[in-house]
């Protein structure tokens, strides 16, 4: 995963696909909204990770399965779900074009973005490893001077339903944006770390703050 991301055309067949897209339309009342707070995070909808363990386990089974080892196998080394589960697994809905999320480093080392849906052209934009190393520090602490990062050579991720997009959101900095106020883009996420990786709570406050 040398540029920090790898993406996985078709990783679910049209009929899986749409299987899964059912299984999360049946569970919309279960999604929340996550207002913008303090500019520093976009509002969109979400369901955490014990609402998907509890109301679509069927789908959690596939995160803990065939997506862990997508993952595992192109980080090369074994990783395990975030220690905090209710992060660890969510379900990302966004349907106005205001929605998505700012640029940022995720609480796991790696994750992976299953899209279900994609009709107002959501898109993830990657910052090069080398690039994001040097503007670690501008997402948060930084945080007023991020219009430094649109200097920053990116890569534009368009996927498609069914695509499966691995990257290493711990050490990459990236963001989710929507370019049309028609459609909506559902996409299922899970982060993961190294086995044995250290608690990091500080860092995990602040997710649970931004997030929920």
């Amino acid at each position: 995963m040398k540029d920090g991301y790898l993406l996985s055309r078709s990783f679910l067949s049209v009929a899986e696909t749409e299987h899964w897209r059912q299984r999360v339309e049946s569970r919309r009342a279960v999604f929340r909204h996550v207002a913008a707070k303090a500019g520093m995070n976009l509002s969109y909808s979400v369901m955490h990770g014990h609402q998907v363990q509890d109301e679509l386990p069927d789908l959690f089974d596939l995160v803990q399965g065939r997506l862990h080892e997508a993952l595992q196998d192109a980080a090369g080394q074994p990783l395990a779900l975030m220690r905090d589960r209710k992060r660890a697994v969510r379900i990302q809905w966004y349907r106005r074009r205001g929605e998505g999320f700012r640029w940022h480093l995720d609480g796991g080392m790696y994750s992976v973005l299953l899209t279900l849906v994609n009709t107002n052209q959501g898109a993830t934009q990657v910052i090069p490893p080398h690039w994001s190393r040097f503007l670690k520090p501008v997402p948060y602490v930084l945080f007023p001077f991020q219009g430094l990062l649109a200097r920053a050579p990116t890569t534009v991720i368009e996927s498609r339903p069914g695509d499966l997009l691995l990257i290493q959101g711990g050490a990459v900095i990236h963001r989710g944006t929507n370019d049309r106020s028609e459609g909506e883009r559902v996409v299922l996420v899970a982060s993961f770390d190294p086995v044995g990786r250290r608690p990091t709570p500080v860092w995990d406050w602040l997710a649970r703050r931004l997030n929920y």
